[in-house]
């Protein structure tokens, strides 16, 4: 799991610095965390696009799984 929710507050790894993270440990399975945390009802703390994360991340050969509310993953 990494986190790449830290575009607008800098309290995590963004997609960028979490994508070069991946590329350094080169795992088999990665999962984003830490993103679009819901606020106040109107606003997401941590934006982050996760599904262009998923795209960069299998452009390096490793599995990205998003999970959503109920999902699992079996490893």
């Amino acid at each position: 799991m990494i986190p790449i929710g830290g575009k607008a507050v800098h309290n995590t790894m963004d997609e960028m610095e979490a994508l070069r993270a991946v590329k350094i440990m080169n795992p088999k399975l990665v999962i984003p965390c830490h993103y679009n945390c819901p606020a106040f009802f109107k606003k997401k703390y941590n934006p982050a696009d996760d599904l262009k994360f998923k795209e960069d991340v299998e452009k390096t050969g490793a599995r990205c799984v998003i999970l959503r509310s109920g999902d699992s993953v079996e490893i």
